[in-house]
């Protein structure tokens, strides 16, 4: 029995001084140096130009292109409609959508435009604002990626 115990003791020794061993060499590895910083010509931003509104010296758009049912895309369902909104609905390609309205745009000689297209993912946002003489029409053109009918929404002001 007395041989026993001084073996359990001897094995418990031995784990320990395995343990201290471990713990010695794992504080003792050489730690790699730090990559030092590398020190070069700092990055200047750039200007960006803001745009400004130039007063326009044209032909204010004549009453006739002015009002809501003007700026109603062919061939698209009108669902509500007031004197400065109006929401459209359409089966036909948002980019064709798109090219209409912005081809409406250029064609009223605004001065300030505004094109921005998204789409993330099949869904579909594009928006066209544009200003000229005191007047603005924002269109925002939208089609979620699973349904089929493409939703026009037009401000006037």
């Amino acid at each position: 029995m007395r041989n026993l115990r001084l073996l359990v003791i001897l094995i418990i020794v031995l784990i320990a001084v395995s343990f201290v061993q471990r713990e010695g060499l794992s504080n003792k590895q050489i730690q790699p140096a730090p990559t030092p910083i590398q020190s070069g010509p700092t990055p200047t931003p750039i200007p960006t130009p803001i745009p400004t509104l130039v007063p326009s010296t044209s032909i204010p758009i004549p009453s006739s292109q002015r009002n809501m049912s003007s700026f109603a895309y062919p061939g698209s369902i009108i669902l509500n409609q007031s004197e400065k909104e109006m929401t459209l609905q359409s089966l036909d390609d948002p980019t064709s959508i798109t090219n209409w309205y912005k081809e409406k745009i250029v064609n009223l000689n605004m001065n300030a435009k505004s094109f921005v297209q998204i789409n993330t993912n099949g869904n579909i946002l594009n928006k066209l604002v544009a200003a000229k003489s005191g007047f603005k029409i924002s269109v925002e053109i939208s089609k979620k990626n699973n349904e089929g009918k493409t939703e026009i929404s037009v401000i006037y002001s």
